[in-house]
């Protein structure tokens, strides 16, 4: 584990903490079944090699890391994390969410998605248990790094192959979407940027070139609301970082992948005529419907998921829609699914995310433990704006970014 020395720098006036970690005698099996899992996650084994698709291997990772993680606490060798505050309210907002299927207007299809739900808040306990020391956190950070290569070449690989979707490019199974293709690479940014604070020059560059290519991807799924929570997650990181050549760097990456976005719009549209922009329309029509759902179902909601099965009784009569619509909004879909009932917890764990890798960013005794809170603090803004145009309840990214927090504040708090 980690001790932490109090030194004195000119008498009393500077206290600095410097952290002495005794390499670990061997990660335990859960730490490195959460990072086999995490690869398995980004990877979509079963769309890349179907005949996998027997075997579930994301499934037995996962059942296997939450055995292990139980055999241990059993042995002593570790005691189970909540997290509080945020811990329980995540309890609060799945449980909320379970409610919601007994008024639901689909039960059937709000249980698969409380199925789905329930995995990824379970993701979120076993990088608050798992990542309990700085090493392993960076770890976790890393995996999802390099994890992330995968879908973004393969977006890159379907956009130069002509396999699009109303001009847009994105890849396979939870990456199908475009606009999930772009938020899950947003917030990794400032991750890799602060994990790159320590490095050396020829691993900077590897980072840079990781950025590079998760920038490419972005501009090809041409999300407006991408560009946007690009642009503030990467300048938030810029602000925090008093590196006055990195700020100008990253600025001017943003600025050239909003330009470039803008510029060359392949669904014939840009950020000008939003009056005339279907897309943008309807994206404000869900939001409304949401908040119409909300008024008629107060404490509970429609169901989670069951926006999109509630959209045709809620929907303008005179706006173009191929189908029914999720709610695009990430703030509006959980007040419309599970009412107040889930949008308070669910509010409370982003502001209380947002608030704690703020702490972090600037009240850290440790200055590598302050550079990766402003990484988490850039990416959590990244996925709120992102979250304004885009549902994104029911997807693994939020919950992996809050552990990573909870994690972060957790080594925080043993200082």
């Amino acid at each position: 584990m980690s001790s932490d020395s109090q030194l004195y720098v000119s008498g009393a006036s500077r206290i600095r903490f410097t952290e002495t970690c005794a390499k670990d005698s061997g990660a335990p099996a859960s730490y490195r079944l959460l990072l086999v899992f995490l690869i398995l996650l980004y990877a979509n084994l079963p769309f890349i090699l179907p005949a996998t698709e027997v075997l579930r291997p994301a499934k037995v990772v996962a059942a296997a890391a939450i055995l292990m993680l139980v055999v241990e606490a059993a042995s002593g060798r570790r005691t189970l994390e909540l997290a509080w505050p945020e811990g329980c309210w995540l309890v609060v907002f799945l449980g909320a969410a379970a409610l919601s299927c007994f008024t639901a207007l689909w039960p059937g299809h709000a249980v698969e998605e409380l199925s789905e739900l329930a995995k990824m808040v379970l993701s979120y306990y076993f990088i608050v248990n798992c990542a309990n020391t700085k090493r392993r956190l960076r770890g976790v950070m890393w995996t999802m790094i390099v994890g992330a290569i995968l879908p973004a070449i393969g977006t890159l690989r379907n956009y130069s192959n002509g396999q699009l979707f109303e001009g847009r490019a994105s890849w396979v199974g939870i990456f199908a979407n475009p606009n999930e293709v772009a938020y899950s690479l947003i917030i990794l940014i400032p991750i890799a940027a602060a994990l790159a604070n320590r490095l050396k020059l020829i691993p900077r560059l590897g980072v840079l070139a990781i950025c590079l290519l998760y920038l490419a991807a972005i501009f090809v799924t041409f999300s407006r609301g991408g560009y946007v929570g690009l642009g503030v997650a990467i300048a938030i990181y810029a602000w925090r970082k008093r590196s006055v050549w990195l700020q100008a760097a990253v600025v001017c990456l943003a600025l050239a992948a909003i330009g470039l976005g803008s510029r060359y719009w392949s669904r014939n549209e840009d950020f000008s005529n939003l009056q005339g922009d279907v897309s943008f329309r309807q994206r404000l029509a869900t939001s409304e419907a949401g908040l119409n759902m909300f008024i008629d179902h107060p404490v509970l909601g429609v169901g989670l998921g069951c926006s999109v099965v509630a959209w045709p009784l809620y929907a303008p009569k005179d706006l173009y829609s191929r189908g029914a619509l999720v709610t695009h909004n990430t703030l509006i879909q959980p007040l419309a699914e599970t009412g107040l009932a889930g949008f308070i917890p669910f509010v409370l764990i982003l502001g209380i995310a947002v608030a704690s890798s703020r702490r972090l960013a600037l009240r850290s005794t440790d200055p590598d433990m302050r550079t990766l809170g402003g990484g988490l603090e850039a990416a959590t803004w990244g996925f709120i704006v992102c979250g304004l145009s885009g549902g994104y309840v029911v997807t693994w990214f939020p919950y992996l970014l809050v552990g990573l927090v909870s994690a972060a504040k957790r080594l925080r708090g043993e200082e």
